[in-house]
């Protein structure tokens, strides 16, 4: 187990993402890939996963204030979901025409500890993000499964709380029109 406790790790763990490193850690859902919010974090991601340039990533965060940064152009109904339903499982996206490793597809603010405490000691508290698991493939179930598949890459082991949980709600809006495009463990009411 990583400890985020640990300021030597902290600084490693820093230093890591900030010259394009990918880490995987639990979520509320499944253990997920996550990278900055950069070109190079996310090119990493696309390689490591051999993902197709077409599926965005999404941006998750430990908070609101940290990830409203990257809500530009996000119509006003995006900040209403978010304000009600966040932190939880509502990933709230809008349409996205470019098709290169900068366009991030949404953002989500979970609801599980262990993730907040990861976002709490990373540098910006934000990261690019997908499920653990080669593009197409079902998504692996420990971190020993994914330090096996991805030796590389920095495993954070800090599931105190219950994974496994439902997947989350994905809404697109567009003009304030909200679509969901995946119901999840969030009723948009």
């Amino acid at each position: 187990m990583k400890y985020l406790g640990d300021i030597n790790f902290i600084r490693k763990l820093n230093n890591h993402l900030l010259q394009g490193g990918v880490i995987a850690f639990p979520t509320d859902t499944v253990w997920g890939l996550g990278a900055l919010p950069t070109r190079s974090g996310a090119d990493a991601i696309f390689e490591l996963k051999k993902r197709p340039k077409e599926k965005h990533l999404i941006i998750m965060s430990d908070s609101f204030e940290h990830i409203k940064q990257y809500m530009n152009g996000y119509p006003e109904k995006a900040f209403d979901l978010a304000k009600k339903y966040w932190p939880g499982a509502l990933t709230i996206g809008v349409p996205v025409e470019e098709t290169d490793s900068m366009s991030f597809g949404g953002v989500r603010v979970p609801n599980y500890k262990p993730f907040q405490e990861l976002c709490s000691v990373i540098d910006g508290h934000c990261l690019a993000t997908t499920s653990a698991n080669i593009s197409g493939q079902p998504p692996l179930a420990s971190a020993d499964e994914i330090q096996k598949q991805f030796p590389d890459i920095i495993v954070i082991d800090n599931a105190f709380d219950k994974m496994g949980g439902a997947p989350s709600t994905v809404a697109i809006l567009s003009d304030n029109e909200v679509k969901v495009v995946r119901q999840g463990a969030v009723e948009i009411k």
